[in-house]
């Protein structure tokens, strides 16, 4: 068996898995050397991928410290920046393996500068050095990742249009790239994938530069086309990118859309009457998101307590917690619990919005169209969702 027998891979991987597992010093090192000469081979490209399949197995033990083997963390950043120009949108399999491999070191390793720790500790050996050193590098692989990523994503949109280190450039780099854009259908829920990932790291930030700026949007929308765009069954793609976009954004924390409560409102009352498709679809998830946010006592943090991670390393150094199990004694969750402001918001909401919709079909359900009943159907539905815990 061989990981370059492409009928057995799947096996050659779980063989690599758990043989590092047991010998790390035998295994890691081999393959990490067959990986960074196959991703020049332009002979056998196959190859690369092929090795790529079997390093997501073996990731733990390449990023994580023991007693017996610390030498694989040398390999993390030169692995990452080294298979970062294979993220190519003219091979899907090689972008594939490329991310799912990414996606498991990130799992494992915060993106943390610990370069100046080498100054700061006297217990560091001579390997810790180097793998501190080397983290100067998570910057540009940060700003590289993310170009490449927009990139594609800015491709397959046009291809398809139908009519903790770092995180000022991850925010401005992300916000403008959302802000300067339009999406069509088929990649909306892509980028909006990403928009709720980071509004959940970082709500108040997000909320701060995202939100006043897409309500804006909408609301200029709407106030220059009157009244025909409520009736439009065509839509309009800005509007529907900027509502898809406001309903991920309303996913936050609800203490920290408290202060932006005028603003959420004024968007709903403008737009809530739409009768195209996916725009009322996009303010109806809009509404079950708010409401649950507001009103649900959900995790907002459920990561393990590492103390002073962005500050002089002095009592935490963070590649030595890099792959390492988590502690449950340790680990400190940390929950939302609806504040009286929140819940009056939320009896607000819906006080406002689903007694008019349930008024408007018992008193003129004939005369609506089929597209308006399913509306108002719709909002009614992703309400009562939304306020289940109330």
């Amino acid at each position: 068996m061989s990981i370059f027998n492409e009928d057995y891979i799947e096996d050659a991987a779980k063989a690599c898995q758990y043989l590092s597992i047991l010998r790390p010093e035998l295994i890691v090192p081999p393959i990490m050397k067959k990986l960074f000469l196959s991703i020049d081979n332009i002979t056998e490209p196959g190859r690369f991928t092929l090795i790529m399949k079997c390093l997501p197995g073996i990731i733990c033990q390449i990023v994580r410290q023991t007693s017996n083997y610390s030498e694989g963390q040398t390999y993390v950043l030169t692995l990452m920046m080294s298979i970062l120009p294979c993220i190519d949108s003219n091979d899907f399999e090689k972008i594939a393996v490329t991310l799912e491999v990414l996606d498991a070191i990130l799992k494992l390793v915060p993106c943390i500068d610990c370069s100046s720790a080498i100054h700061t500790r006297n217990d560091l050996t001579e390997i810790e050095k180097r793998v501190c050193l080397s983290t100067t590098q998570f910057e540009d692989f940060i700003t590289d990742f993310l170009n490449r990523i927009f990139q594609m994503i800015s491709i397959r949109s046009a291809e398809m249009f139908d009519d903790a280190v770092a995180n000022d450039i991850i925010h401005q780099k992300i916000i403008k790239f959302l802000t300067g854009s339009l999406f069509s259908s088929k990649v909306r829920k892509f980028v909006a994938g990403l928009v709720r990932v980071i509004i959940k790291v970082n709500p108040i930030e997000i909320l701060k530069y995202l939100l006043p700026q897409t309500c804006e949007h909408i609301e200029n929308i709407m106030n220059n086309s009157q009244t025909a765009i409520l009736m439009d069954h065509k839509g309009d793609i800005e509007l529907t990118w900027h509502l898809v976009l406001f309903s991920e954004l309303v996913r936050a924390r609800g203490d920290t859309l408290l202060i932006y409560k005028q603003m959420i409102m004024s968007v709903f009352h403008q737009c809530i009457r739409i009768v195209h498709k996916d725009s009322y679809e996009a303010i109806a998830k809009a509404a079950k998101h708010l409401l649950k946010s507001l009103s649900d006592l959900y995790s907002i943090d459920d990561q393990l307590s590492l103390e002073n991670m962005d500050e002089s390393f002095v009592d935490c150094l963070p590649i030595r917690a890099w792959g390492q199990h988590v502690d449950f004694d340790q680990l400190q969750v940390q929950y939302h619990f609806p504040t009286v402001d929140e819940i009056d918001f939320a009896c607000e909401f819906v006080n406002t919005f689903i007694y008019a919709e349930l008024q408007l079909l018992n008193e003129k359900c004939l005369n609506l169209s089929k597209e308006e009943r399913l509306r108002s159907l719709t909002l009614i539905h992703y309400i009562a969702v939304g306020c289940l815990r109330m």
